[in-house]
């Protein structure tokens, strides 16, 4: 397996994480802004290894050949895999009791819940 490492000259976007895949796409050639033009993305490999201290991932490209000039002028993109996060939750419970301790009749009118996929 040949691998690569990228330098990022800012910090790592948080989400990134060791798995996704890495494309890059060309950058238009108009001024000013991070324009992509209508090339096709390609797919660079899994990131294999990340460093928020040094701004790098390294990126399993397989057999394919990447020289450092091939990535000047490019924006790099990542995607997670889409088989994550797809089902329900599974392990975790919530279990409630609720009382009246009242001497006057109450109704309950709700029970909500609030549940937030995490990319986590």
């Amino acid at each position: 397996m040949a691998t690569i490492t990228v330098t990022i000259a800012n910090s790592l976007n948080q989400s990134l994480s060791v798995g996704d895949t890495a494309y890059t796409v060309s950058l238009a050639t108009a001024a000013g802004g991070f324009q992509s033009n209508s090339s096709t993305i390609v797919s660079l490999g899994n990131v294999d290894a990340i460093s928020t201290s040094t701004n790098t991932i390294t990126v399993d490209v397989g057999s394919t050949v990447v020289d450092t000039d091939d990535l000047d002028n490019k924006m790099l993109l990542f995607s997670k895999d889409n088989t994550v996060n797809v089902s329900g939750l599974t392990g975790y419970y919530a279990e409630v009791k609720m009382t009246n301790n009242s001497t006057s009749q109450a109704e309950l009118y709700a029970v909500n819940s609030e549940i937030v996929q995490s990319s986590k």
